[in-house]
């Protein structure tokens, strides 16, 4: 049903709008559309009708998003480790070497992502 509808949408669209731009202006506009996945005309449309398309994410921005959601993941794991210890239990973990050992592993690990995901943002 969203179809048919689309495609009427589509079908009614007998007004056309002209306007110029010049190559700088047409630069930013095709770099826009092309950032949203939409055609120029398709983009301006938007615009037009005072909707502000959402920029895809890059596959770097993706593989950031991927390492922030792998950190916070470790973040929630060590929390809930600990989460409901008391002070003397959690005092013995941290007395213990393997848990010690174990710990600051899963530290390191989240201090290479972050490292990684900033230096993925610096470019």
């Amino acid at each position: 049903m969203k179809q048919n509808n689309k495609i009427e949408k589509v079908a009614n669209r007998d007004r056309h709008v002209d306007f110029r731009v010049n190559d700088e202006e047409y630069a930013i506009g095709l770099k826009n559309a092309e950032a949203c996945g939409l055609s120029v005309s398709e983009y301006s449309r938007k615009r037009f009708i005072g909707n502000e398309p959402k920029l895809h994410l890059t596959e770097r921005e993706i593989e950031a998003y991927k390492s922030l959601s792998d950190a916070r993941g470790d973040l929630v794991h060590i929390r809930s480790a600990l989460k409901g210890k008391t002070q003397e239990q959690i005092r013995n973990y941290f007395n213990d070497p393997d848990f010690m050992r174990e710990w600051i592993l899963a530290i390191n690990n989240i201090i290479v992502q972050w490292d990684t995901i900033l230096e993925q943002m610096k470019d």
